[in-house]
């Protein structure tokens, strides 16, 4: 019996009861008895073969709510045994004296675990795509981190291991909406982890409905903490597909140490398209005669006023004509690409013609007289600082040109799929009282399950999709006309 009104209705104590005795029969009568452990003993024995069964050790589906509660609750335990990276209290908050013992107490090998069934996860419905939409996947991905808010206050920064922890899950972090994320303390922040998610994106942007929109690999870390997670999704992600295009980020990730991000993606065999701040734009770096400007290659002889086209602009010193008349002049300076970056991150450019555009001196402004001479191709290698310094920000395309905002523009699909895995009327995952298990375990665990969930739907959604085009292209087809009002044949319509 409850009183209260629509869905914070409270239920009404018996006599001699509490109002926490209440709650806490209402809540075992709705979600033990006949309900969620049966829903799960029914879900193994529809969904199971019995050498499934018998081979994972379920020998009997028999037995009411509380055993199946048991076993539930023992087969959990026995995961998160193995792959809860720190040795912490979940029950009571942690004292500083304790939160040093659990950073103490930390193992790789576990957290490792974590991440290979959290990714096992996510993959694993990825095997239900039909082989001619997979066949035309062309490697594409967009990669972006969201938060995994947890129910509770905000801990402390994690640096300040001298001071006792406010949230139940003690290894958990503060994220704050700006900047990179590493919230400091303060009453704006959330409670929570950060994780790195993987998506796969259309083909071109001229070819919006060419591939499903699905999540192939994440990371869980601390808010902020990014310098192995995006590394890590996007290893899981190469070794589940072997295409490799492009990858679309936001501005952390051009902002990562190189070696971190940058070329072990490279050496995967992934470009990147970036954006920049305004301080990042110009000139980025140069070798020998080749100077990086925004983001692309181009040969040092370039005129000065093709190197500040950003700058010039938001200083107000061009119009948005002259900006993009500049960025198009820049294509006879620049250097293209020669296929894909090899094993090694390794990429050859081929170099511009430049018999027919004018030169200039780097160190005068001056016309040069004679055309220099250039190799035909020019090797970039990360194998040294100033060649990482270029590879950091080195962009597929020219910034702020149509084709960069065309490719640019389909990053959004990972915050979209963000957005769609946390909404309440899908998994619900952006509601922390959904989630209250305490720990990186089970958050990374339950994230897994419902990105892979959202996964299943959005393969049936776009096989409706594909299948209706195909239906509705056919009854067109039936319902037109055969012949005009005079009896000729009409001439038939391509569709």
């Amino acid at each position: 019996m409850f009183h209260g009104d629509g869905d914070r209705a409270t239920p009404l104590p018996a006599d001699g009861e509490s109002l926490h005795e209440a709650k806490n029969r209402e809540h075992d009568r709705g979600c033990h008895p006949d309900s969620r452990y049966k829903a799960i003993a029914r879900t193994l024995y529809a969904q199971l073969t019995p050498e499934t069964r018998e081979y994972l050790g379920i020998a009997g589906l028999t037995g009411n709510s509380r055993t199946w509660y048991g076993r539930y609750w023992r087969a959990v335990n026995r995961i998160f045994e193995l792959t809860y990276p720190w040795e912490v209290n979940r029950k009571s908050h942690a004292t500083a004296e304790a939160y040093q013992v659990a950073l103490d107490s930390y193992s790789q090998k576990k957290r490792d675990r974590s991440d290979y069934l959290m990714n096992l996860l996510v993959q694993a419905p990825l095997g239900r795509l039909p082989q001619e939409i997979r066949d035309t996947y062309a490697g594409n991905v967009a990669l972006d981190a969201t938060l995994i808010e947890i129910a509770g206050r905000t801990n402390p920064n994690a640096s300040s291991v001298d001071l006792p922890r406010r949230n139940l899950d003690a290894m958990a972090g503060a994220y704050r909406r700006g900047g990179n994320h590493d919230g400091q303390g303060a009453k704006t922040d959330k409670a929570g982890w950060e994780m790195e998610t993987v998506v796969t994106v259309p083909n071109s942007p001229k070819q919006p409905q060419s591939f499903p929109i699905l999540t192939t690999a994440l990371a869980l870390h601390h808010p902020g903490r990014t310098k192995h997670g995006p590394r890590i999704a996007m290893e899981f992600h190469a070794n589940k597909f072997d295409e490799r295009g492009l990858i679309l980020v936001d501005r952390l990730y051009n902002g990562s140490k190189a070696h971190r991000f940058q070329k072990p993606t490279r050496q995967m065999g992934f470009r990147h398209v970036y954006d920049y701040k305004l301080k990042q734009t110009g000139r980025q770096g140069g070798v020998d005669d080749v100077i990086l400007v925004d983001g692309r290659l181009y040969v040092k002889w370039m005129p000065e006023h093709l190197q500040t086209v950003r700058a010039d602009f938001k200083a107000g010193l061009i119009t948005r004509e002259v900006h993009d008349k500049r960025l198009a002049s820049r294509a006879q300076y620049e250097l293209k690409d020669k296929g894909r970056p090899d094993a090694d991150g390794r990429q050859y450019f081929f170099y511009p013609d430049l018999r027919k555009v004018m030169c200039f001196d780097p160190a005068t402004g001056n016309r040069l007289t004679r055309t220099p001479k250039t190799p035909t191709t020019f090797l970039l290698s990360p194998d040294d600082a100033v060649s990482m310094r270029i590879i950091r920000h080195l962009n597929r395309f020219a910034y702020k040109t149509p084709e960069w905002r065309e490719w640019y523009g389909m990053r959004s699909h990972v915050e979209s799929n963000n957005q769609y895995v946390k909404a309440d009327a899908e998994t619900d995952l952006g509601n922390p009282d959904k989630h209250r298990p305490r720990g990186y375990a089970f958050q990374a665990f339950n994230a897994a399950i419902a990105f892979a969930v959202a996964n299943m739907r959005r393969i049936v959604s776009f096989i409706q999709a594909q299948a209706m085009k195909v239906l509705d292209a056919r009854t067109l087809q039936r319902a037109r006309r055969r012949t005009d009002e005079l009896g000729n044949r009409l001439p038939h319509r391509d569709l």
